[in-house]
C-alpha cells in the first residue's frame, strides 16, 4: 500500500507540472506572464505543420528498360540474366526502392561484366545503351530510394507532437548519423562507386520507422513561433499602454517580474529552445542535403516542402519564423527590463546575473545569445 501511495503522489506530481511538456509549458509561460503585467494572456491557435507531400508527389519517373525473351535468353552465364530475371519476378515488382536502387546498381555492374563474352553484336549493342540508360536513371533511382520510402513518412511524421522538454541527444546523434550516412553512400554511388553493399542500409530505414525527430523539430518550430510572439505581444501591450516603472525605479512588481524571469523564461523556457535548435544545426544539414542532389524537384509541392521545412535559409522557411520570434522576444524583454534599469549587463553589472542573482547557465550558444 505504501509502494501504491508513493506512485500515485508522484503520478499527480508529474501529472501538475506544467513544465513536463512543450505545449504546457509555454502555455504556463505566457499565463504568468500575462498576471505579472496585469493583462490578460491571448493564446492564439498553434498552425498545423505542413505534412510531406503525398508518395506521387516525391517520386520521379523512371523509363523501364525491355529486353525480348530470345534477348534474354542468349544472356545465358552471364550475372546480368539473374538480375534481370529477380527485378521481373513478382517480388521485383513490388520491391523496396532500396532493393529498386540496389538492382540498378547490379545491373550496371552485371551488363559490363556480360559484355566481354557476348558474341552478338545487335545484343551487345542492345545491352552498351541499356548501361548507359540505366547510368543516366541512377540518381532518378537513389531519390526514389530515400523519398519514395515509406519510412521517410515515419521520420516526418506529424502525429508525435513536438520534441519533449529533456531532449535525448544519443537519439540526435543516431538521427543524424542515419541521415549522414544514406546521404555519403549516395553521394559515392553516384561518384561511380558501384561497389556498395546498399543492403547495409536497411537499418537505417528500420530506424526511421521508429524516429520522428524531424517532424517533431518542425512542431517544436512553429509551437515555439506561435506561443513567443503572443508573449511578446504581452509585453509589447504593456510597455505601449503604461510603463512598469517611472523613471527606471524597480517597484514591487518589476521584483517580481525579475523572478518570473530568471525561474520561468531563463530556467525553463531557453533550455528548451536551445534543445530544439541543437536538433535543427544538427539534423537538417543531413536531410537538405538528401533532397538537393538532384537539381529539380519532382514537384511543385514538394519544392516548397524543401523551402519551408528544410532549407533555413529560404525566405518564408519555419526557421526564419523561429529566428525572427526569439530575435522579438528578446527585444521585449530587453525593452521592459531596461525600463527598470533591470537589464542583465546594464550600468556596467555582469550580463550573467540579475541584481546580483546568477542567471541559469545551462543554455546554448544560441540561448546565450538571445538572452536579454
Amino acid at each position: 500500500m505504501r509502494a501504491v501511495a508513493i506512485l500515485v503522489v508522484v503520478f499527480l506530481t508529474t501529472g501538475c507540472d506544467p513544465f513536463t511538456q512543450p505545449e504546457s509549458m509555454l502555455d504556463e509561460y505566457n499565463r504568468r506572464l500575462a498576471r505579472v503585467l496585469d493583462l490578460e494572456p491571448q493564446l492564439t491557435p498553434v498552425p498545423a505543420a505542413p505534412g510531406l507531400p503525398r508518395l506521387r508527389e516525391r517520386v520521379r519517373e523512371i523509363e523501364p528498360i525491355t529486353l525480348g525473351l530470345m534477348d534474354f535468353l542468349r544472356l545465358y552465364g552471364c550475372e546480368l540474366q539473374f538480375v534481370v530475371g529477380e527485378r521481373n519476378s513478382g517480388l521485383g515488382r513490388v520491391a523496396h526502392p532500396l532493393t529498386r536502387l540496389d538492382y540498378e546498381r547490379r545491373f550496371i555492374t552485371a551488363a559490363e561484366d556480360c559484355l566481354a563474352s557476348i558474341e552478338r553484336e545487335s545484343l551487345a549493342e542492345q545491352l552498351i545503351v541499356a548501361t548507359a540508360q540505366k547510368r543516366q536513371s541512377l540518381p532518378d533511382a537513389a531519390w526514389n530510394a530515400v523519398w519514395g520510402s515509406r519510412e521517410i513518412e515515419s521520420h516526418f511524421t506529424r502525429s508525435r507532437g513536438p520534441l519533449p522538454v529533456h531532449a535525448d541527444h544519443n537519439h540526435l546523434g543516431t538521427s543524424v548519423h542515419n541521415a549522414a550516412l544514406l546521404e555519403r553512400r549516395i553521394r559515392n554511388l553516384l561518384n561511380g562507386e558501384l561497389e556498395q553493399d546498399l543492403a547495409a542500409l536497411d537499418a537505417v530505414y528500420q530506424r526511421w520507422l521508429y524516429d520522428p525527430l524531424a517532424g517533431q523539430a518542425l512542431r517544436s518550430a512553429i509551437l515555439v513561433t506561435t506561443r513567443l510572439d503572443d508573449a511578446s505581444g504581452l509585453i509589447e501591450q504593456r510597455l505601449g499602454e503604461r510603463p512598469l516603472c517611472r523613471d527606471g525605479r524597480t517597484n514591487r512588481q518589476a521584483e517580481i517580474l525579475r523572478n518570473m524571469f530568471g525561474a520561468v523564461y531563463a530556467a525553463e523556457v531557453q533550455p528548451y529552445l536551445a534543445n530544439v535548435q541543437r536538433v535543427r544545426r544538427e539534423l537538417l544539414p543531413p536531410l537538405l542535403a538528401l533532397a538537393s542532389f538532384r537539381e529539380s524537384s519532382p514537384s511543385e509541392s514538394f519544392e516548397r516542402y524543401v523551402l519551408t521545412v528544410l532549407d533555413d535559409s529560404a525566405e518564408g522557411n519555419h526557421w526564419q519564423a523561429f529566428d525572427q520570434a526569439i530575435a522579438r522576444h528578446t527585444r521585449a524583454w530587453q525593452d521592459l527590463l531596461d525600463q527598470c534599469g533591470m537589464r542583465p549587463g546594464a550600468n556596467g553589472t555582469d550580463t550573467g546575473t540579475m541584481r546580483g542573482k546568477r542567471l541559469p547557465s545551462r543554455l546554448s550558444a544560441h540561448a546565450a545569445e538571445t538572452a536579454p
